[in-house]
């Protein structure tokens, strides 16, 4: 009520904040709230005019006040401005000039709005050094080509990769009449979450998921599951067993075995060593040197320069570049093209097809190559499985059978006095009977079916090409269709048609 009467008064000059304590503590005596009181006289008006803007204000004092005899003062204009709405951002040195200089019948600005600070956008923060051109290049079948990688940045599950500073929503500003002029907020900048990584909770930070090598693809971080080797793998590492892809910089030695569930990269040779990768590629930039005791398996593929009395075994594509000596090797097939590409000695047992420079040498090693039919492969592999199984049963047959001929003796002998027991061990035994007698029906069953797939015909589009000699002493088997090599042969190509051998070339 009190202050509602100064502001009705138009008192310019008292201290409200004094005002106010002395009026709260109530002391029931009389106190000082600020110097005598100067009151605003609203016919000054006249003399006076403000413009606002929207980002500015300014005032504008008549010289006809100093005509009446009357001079601006600073608690005057700042009534005034006030009278007028004019709330924040007053340039208190500008009331100052007016005063003092006494300007007059110019308009001065007086006040400026307070602008808003927008917020920052948010920022991603690299916590791995990650080289921007590094990517490992991906084959056809999806697995990853380790050949030209050098340097790389090696990532540990659960490690953070990146930090995310949230954007911030800036600083509202303040317009000349004391309104609110709000901010604009920064823009988010989602964190780049690739394969194998992971945003934590707070959607602060991005860690990985995998051990493994971590690049930059369409701007989003990676992770390649990779245990890396930097030298050979000997005593000092010891067997390596690993659910991602390996890359090992130097060589297998002797007696050791690196399985991996996906590709195995080795820039080194391989040595009487054993090399399966369940699910990926295998890659040997070097050579492969067996004595029969190494083993080289992979799901989807294998590539080395030169092998030696190995034993090579792939779902998919084998490749070399120089050659195969007397090595063991099944695949899906065999593309060895290159000027020295050559199989000497061994067996090569490809499902689809095999293209080749050269077979034999002329030595007259003996060389056999063969295309396989994969399926039929697996029914008779399952009707030998079928035959063990029939004979297995069987013997388990014959003590049940015995039992029950010794049972029925022990029936006919006892006549009507045969007693519970004895009938229900006779049902047990009758039981087990029944039921290998339906185990050995169903297993006979199914192997004739099998025997009947067997004879069904099939068509076979797969070939050998031979781009340069194929030797005496080379034997080729297409689909159990045999060719003896007796003379040399030139650039040729075998396939198999009406249950024969058939060339071309």
């Amino acid at each position: 009520m009190c202050l509602a009467a100064l502001d009705q008064a138009m008192v310019m000059n008292f201290e409200k904040d004094r005002f106010v304590d002395v009026v709260s503590r109530s002391r029931g005596v009389f106190e000082k709230i600020g110097p005598l009181f100067e009151y605003y006289d609203p016919e000054l008006e006249k003399y006076l005019q403000v413009a606002i803007y929207p980002t500015k204000a300014s005032l504008k004092v008549s010289s006809r006040l100093s005509v009446i005899g009357k001079k601006p003062t600073e608690k005057l204009l700042y009534y005034y401005l006030g009278r007028k709405g004019i709330k924040s951002g007053i340039k208190g040195d500008q009331i100052i000039s007016i005063v003092k200089n006494l300007i007059f019948d110019n308009f001065i600005e007086i006040a400026e709005t307070t602008m808003p600070v927008n917020g920052l956008d948010a920022q991603v923060q690299m916590n791995v050094k990650i080289d921007p051109d590094f990517k490992p290049q991906q084959r056809k079948n999806g697995s990853v080509d380790y050949r030209d990688i050098q340097t790389f940045a090696s990532v540990a599950k659960g490690e953070v990769l990146a930090t995310k500073v949230p954007p911030t929503q800036g600083k509202p500003g303040i317009s000349v009449t004391g309104e609110e002029i709000p901010a604009v907020p920064g823009n988010d900048l989602p964190l780049p979450n690739g394969k194998n990584t992971e945003i934590t909770a707070d959607g602060r930070s991005l860690v990985s998921q995998k051990t493994g090598i971590a690049y930059f693809e369409h701007g989003l971080i990676n992770v390649v599951e990779l245990l890396h080797v930097a030298g050979d793998v000997d005593f000092s590492v010891g067997n390596v067993k690993y659910t991602g892809d390996v890359l090992i910089n130097g060589n297998v030695l002797p007696g050791f075995t690196v399985e991996a569930d996906g590709d195995i990269h080795i820039k080194g040779d391989v040595e009487s060593a054993k090399i399966i990768s369940r699910g990926g590629k295998v890659t040997i930039e070097k050579g492969v040197i067996g004595k029969k005791d190494t083993n080289i398996s992979a799901k989807s593929g294998i590539h080395f320069s030169f092998a030696q009395e190995a034993n090579i075994n792939t779902g998919g594509e084998l490749t070399f570049e120089k050659y195969m000596l007397h090595c063991n090797c099944v695949c899906e097939y065999l593309e060895a093209s290159g000027t020295n590409a050559n199989i000497i000695g061994g067996e090569i047992k490809a499902e689809k097809s095999v293209v080749i420079r050269q077979i034999g040498s002329d030595k007259g090693v003996i060389s056999r190559v063969c295309l396989f039919d994969k399926n039929k492969t697996a029914v008779e592999e399952k009707i030998k499985e079928l035959a063990l199984l029939d004979a297995r049963l069987n013997t388990e047959l014959e003590p049940v059978e015995r039992q029950l001929r010794t049972k029925a003796a022990l029936i006919k002998k006892a006549g009507d006095e045969i007693t519970d027991r004895h009938r229900e061990e006779i049902k047990k035994w009758v039981d087990a009977h029944n039921q290998l007698n339906q185990k050995i029906k169903y297993v006979r069953e199914k192997a004739e079916e099998l025997k009947a797939e067997l004879k069904n015909p099939k068509t076979y589009n797969g070939y050998i090409q031979v781009l340069g000699n194929v030797y005496p002493g080379t034997e080729l088997d297409l689909y159990g269709t045999k060719m003896q090599v007796n003379a040399l042969l030139v650039n040729k190509r075998f396939l198999f048609c009406e249950n024969s051998v058939k060339t071309e070339g």
